[in-house]
């Protein structure tokens, strides 16, 4: 058994799951394996498709998201290897309607243009939603 635990180790080693994917739950052993079936398939041979594929799963199952969540999902975007994939997890965890200030403000200083625009778009959405608000008021 510990033999699968480490070929499934280093598995996820291979395809860039550092210890905080595992450490949050969003690399586990199931995930591991329906991933390990994919790829011996060959058709699909980039790494950060199957974090990006987890990561979806993960943020599906745990909706709506708690603060504590959503910090560390989007930290874990922001320190991935693959920076288009990562800065994807984070515009993803930017538009979830539970997204906490906090992150909203990392993502308004992170000098990546696609989260400065989202969090604008953000706020001019909350800004005429409240205008149509006050008009039928």
């Amino acid at each position: 058994m510990e033999e699968n635990l480490s070929d499934t180790t280093d598995f996820g080693e291979r395809l860039g799951f550092t210890p905080a994917w595992h450490a949050f739950g969003v690399a586990d052993a199931a995930f591991l394996e329906r991933a390990r079936a994919e790829w011996d398939k060959g058709e699909d041979n980039n790494p950060e498709h199957y974090r990006y594929r987890a990561f979806c799963e993960f943020l599906a199952a745990k909706q709506p998201l708690s603060p504590e969540l959503a910090i560390a999902l989007y930290e874990l975007g922001a320190t991935d290897a693959d920076q288009g994939m990562g800065g994807a997890m984070m515009a993803v965890i930017v538009r979830q309607p539970e997204c906490p200030e906090e992150v909203l403000a990392m993502a308004a200083t992170s000098g990546r243009p696609h989260l400065i625009r989202a969090v604008e778009r953000r706020a001019e959405e909350a800004y005429l939603a409240q205008s149509r608000k006050e008009e039928k008021s």
